[in-house]
């Protein structure tokens, strides 16, 4: 087969992986990653959860972009071996026929950098846009130094501008071990690990780690507040059985609950999705093969082996497609972790709490589906949830209509921050499955694109000189 043209999305290192094995195979490849991120862009929570105390020194953008480069080896060496690679570019949409949409022709990715806009033809697209953070709501949690354990691994090793000392880390997953290895190794204070249970959910091995390391874990407990005048000063802890509570210094709070698959990409172009406990998400379905229900569209899951990279080329080079790849039973089950955190928090925080910091809506208003506050008294009526599923038994719930309803989020993160308590929110308030819920819809753009960059993305002249819509005297003035 002829050499196709891919577009690889997102230079994580299964991303990376992917792209040289492409390109060592003569195929023709792309590959595409927003970071080093703008400070502007990393405002909206996207795609980790940054928070409101962004450190000044991420406006050098030639040292940031320098050292972004340093700490990323298998990003180097694509660009060594002659890879076409596009950093601080947002892919923002990507385009193929279908019912609606019959006059596109070749499939077309939409790229857009500091440069301007582009529509990138491809014959190939590949989705390996790695995870994201997972962070529940709890008093206090907009204030600057609260982020997520994924926004904290790229300041600290991607970006190099971390600026905090002494940091309280919320859970202990694989992630929150990631965070405080960083931590430790650049001698940055770790002052304690929250944790509901009552043990490590890492493993022993971890927890081997963290008491070596002399690191304090306050089991049985959830964070009530972050407390601070005008950032992160500490935070105070409860006790899951009411027995007391406790205050902790630090000036940096690390959420590290969880990571979810980074999923815009595929549910905004259609592909068929299914729900995945162990990884507390939708996800899309796919073949041996990686390809998705789209055709010329693969899915390279974050953690995904070389067997899975070759069977991609493989399938790319005109190997029959195989049939859908049975779901992965190996992984801890994320969904079960998620739900013991937000169940603790709601427990111990109460319905006053702020789930959505965009459109100030409370846990309690959002369980009631009552939109906000601020529409005033005439607007606020109550409401019955509907939905699509087939369980005759479950709740008519449908995350987008909800979303109308309570306005969470509707705001300008565009539920970056609180979709995801958002839906398990909903699981636990009705008692149903999370696959019973029809997800929040995604739509391109994926991520606010400035007018002034795809502004020069116009019309030629022989358009507007031969467009039939104008008046005539228009288009002879």
């Amino acid at each position: 087969m002829s050499p196709q043209t891919v577009v690889v999305v997102g230079a994580s290192r299964a991303g990376c992986r992917f792209a040289l094995a492409a390109n060592a195979a003569g195929h023709r490849v792309t590959l595409v990653d927003e970071h080093p991120q703008a400070l502007k862009d990393m405002s909206i929570d996207a795609p980790y959860f940054y928070g409101a105390g962004l450190p000044a020194a991420l406006n050098n953008a030639n040292a940031i972009g320098q050292t972004f480069l340093e700490a990323n080896p298998e990003l180097m060496e694509c660009l060594e071996s002659g890879i076409d690679v596009r950093l601080s570019t947002i892919l923002w949409g990507a385009f193929r026929n279908g019912e609606n949409s019959i006059h596109i022709g070749t499939p077309k990715a939409g790229l857009v950098s500091r440069e301007g806009n582009e529509l990138l033809d491809h014959d190939v697209l590949v989705i390996a846009s790695g995870a994201r953070d997972f962070v529940p709501s709890f008093l206090g949690w907009e204030l600057p130094g609260v982020f997520g354990a994924k926004a904290g691994l790229a300041l600290l090793d991607s970006y190099g501008v971390f600026e905090g000392q002494r940091v309280l880390i919320l859970g202990t997953s694989d992630i929150a071990l990631r965070l405080m290895r960083s931590l430790r190794s650049k001698q940055i204070t770790v002052a304690g690990v929250v944790e509901p249970g009552d043990s490590i959910a890492a493993g022993p091995e971890a927890a081997a780690w963290i008491e070596g390391e002399g690191i304090p874990v306050h089991f049985g407990a959830v964070i009530a507040s972050a407390y601070g005048k005008v950032a992160v000063e500490g935070a105070r802890l409860v006790t899951l059985d009411g027995t007391g509570s406790e205050e902790i210094a630090c000036d940096s709070i690390a959420v590290a609950v969880a990571t979810l698959p980074n999923v815009e990409l595929p549910a905004a172009m259609g592909c068929r999705m299914r729900f995945s406990a162990e990884l507390a998400s939708w996800v899309p379905e796919v073949s041996a093969q990686g390809e998705t229900s789209l055709d010329g569209v693969f899915y390279l899951a974050p953690k995904a082996d070389e067997a899975m990279i070759e069977a991609m080329l493989a399938r790319i080079s005109g190997v029959a497609r195989a049939e859908r790849q049975p779901s992965s039973s190996t992984l801890s089950n994320a969904s079960s972790y998620i739900q013991q955190w937000i169940k603790s928090l709601h427990q111990t925080g109460g319905p006053d709490v702020i789930m959505c910091q965009c459109e100030s809506v409370t846990r309690g208003e959002f369980c009631h589906l009552e939109p906000p506050k601020y529409l005033g008294q005439g607007m606020r009526t109550s409401q019955t949830p509907t939905n699509q599923t087939d369980n005759p038994h479950a709740p008519r719930l449908n995350q987008d209509l909800v979303k109308r309803m309570t306005r969470v989020g509707m705001g300008h993160c565009q539920g970056k921050r609180c979709r995801d308590e958002a839906a398990f929110t909903l699981v636990q308030r009705f008692g149903i499955d999370a696959e019973d819920i029809r997800p929040g819809s995604y739509r391109f753009p994926l991520r606010p694109v400035d007018l002034s960059l795809i502004a020069d993305d116009d019309e030629t002249d022989d358009i507007r000189l031969n467009w039939q819509m104008w008046p005539y005297e228009t288009r002879n003035a």
